[in-house]
């Protein structure tokens, strides 16, 4: 089981339908999308200690998934802070090159700001539907959408592929460490090499088993 998962089959909503909790979280979506900076920061500041306590994770552990997404944020924010122009005076901050100016306005910046708010309480609102949604709940709210019986067989099938990646994974790497094989930089070099030579094997093996079940399946119907 996935560790997103495992909270979420423990959640202080898991008897509450999928279908209100998908209501609840188009509600907040359209509240972050909304452009209007104090809701958005309203759903911020709300939702998070909520979703702590609903689904009953520790405060160090939800805030080092927010740092995950924080990377992907600000290199898609530099995109928008940053531009190119002739006139130095029109900068708040810039830098010579290529015969020109690169750096942020103040239109640049407020609109990275805005769009920071947008992602970072759509993210929040995100993180409070998987952690009070478990996967066998999500299968259930996509049936009652008309999603195609063949797409939820894949998204199943590909469910249960990676917990059994992460399971080999951590089977090997616990094997490996109780070889002391990562002691040292040379061993552990090589550690890492073995590990991932025998996971990639392993992938292609189990990938050949999932097109003979998907084939057989749909040969079937």
């Amino acid at each position: 089981m996935l560790t997103l998962d495992k909270y979420a089959h423990e959640n202080r909503l898991k008897h509450v339908s999928p279908e209100k909790k998908l209501c609840i979280y188009i509600g907040l979506l359209l509240l972050s999308f909304s452009g209007i900076a104090w809701v958005q920061l309203a759903v911020i500041g709300v939702i998070a200690p909520i979703t702590v306590y609903i689904a009953r994770v520790k405060w160090t552990v939800y805030a080092k998934w927010q740092l995950v997404i924080i990377p992907f944020i600000f290199i898609s924010l530099l995109t928008f802070v940053l531009t190119y122009g002739k006139n130095m005076h029109t900068f708040v901050f810039s830098i010579p090159a290529f015969h020109g100016y690169i750096g942020m306005t103040e239109k640049s910046i407020r609109l990275a700001l805005e769009i920071l708010l947008r992602v970072y309480s759509s993210c929040v609102s995100t993180y409070f539907f998987v952690l009070t949604v478990p996967f066998s709940q999500l299968i259930q709210l996509m049936k009652k959408c008309k999603v195609p019986t063949f797409l939820l067989d894949i998204i199943v099938l590909m469910y249960r592929f990676i917990f059994l990646v992460l399971y080999e994974f951590i089977t090997m790497r616990d094997t490996l460490d109780l070889k002391f094989s990562f002691k040292g930089f040379k061993n552990n070099y090589h550690a890492w090499g073995i590990l991932c030579n025998t996971l990639f094997i392993k992938l292609l093996h189990d990938n050949d088993v999932l097109n003979d079940v998907l084939a057989l399946k749909f040969e079937q119907e």
